[in-house]
């Protein structure tokens, strides 16, 4: 069976055809031009956030070159060893370390230089470390340990080890602390000439 159109209805089918044909048309050129305006957009926003981190960070560039001014003036060879050179530097640690010992009730058994670690990195400060082993109870032990922390030179423990040389069925005396043997390795640092950094 054919369909018959009469002419208004023809008319009718042929504006309908072009007005879909247009809007295809519209649609294939403004889709993407409104994608491609959007990507911009938001590429815009984010490179104007960027842009004001970057005025705001470079803002407190006065401030920072200060902080640095004040750091590099300062006195910062007093945390370091003051000996030129590396024996020297360590028989200063094992001197710290005694006095610090025996200004709290401690005793040293041995002290012993050990040798420098060349990491190949030559650019810092040297490391000088010493081992030691001692003797002392628990009060005066806390205050060593708290005082070689808090010393300045900086000193540093790499290890220690506390033993209790009492046996499992050891009963305490009354008023009488019992002393434990610590073995410790420690180290500090020599400043370098080219400014302890």
């Amino acid at each position: 069976m054919k369909l018959r159109l009469t002419p208004l209805q023809h008319r009718l089918a042929a504006l309908g055809i072009l007005v879909l044909l247009l809007a295809a048309i519209v649609a294939a050129v403004a889709w993407p031009t409104w994608r491609l305006h959007r990507h911009y957009d938001e590429a815009i926003e984010d490179y104007s956030d960027r842009l004001i981190r970057y005025r705001r960070v470079a803002g407190q560039r006065p401030a920072i070159e200060d902080g640095l001014a004040a750091a590099e003036g300062a006195e910062f060879r007093k945390y370091f060893l003051k000996s030129a050179s590396a024996t020297l530097a360590a028989a200063e640690l094992q001197g710290l370390v005694t006095r610090i010992v025996e200004d709290h009730k401690g005793r040293i058994l041995s002290s012993q230089i050990l040798p420098a670690k060349d990491d190949g990195k030559n650019s810092g400060p040297s490391k000088v470390s010493i081992s030691v082993t001692l003797t002392a109870s628990i009060i005066p032990l806390q205050m060593i340990l708290h005082t070689v922390e808090t010393n300045e030179p900086y000193l540093f423990f790499d290890q220690i080890v506390v033993r209790s040389p009492q046996g499992r069925n050891y009963r305490p005396i009354p008023g009488q602390s019992p002393e434990f043997s610590v073995q410790l390795t420690l180290h500090g640092y020599l400043a370098t000439s080219g400014g302890g950094s």
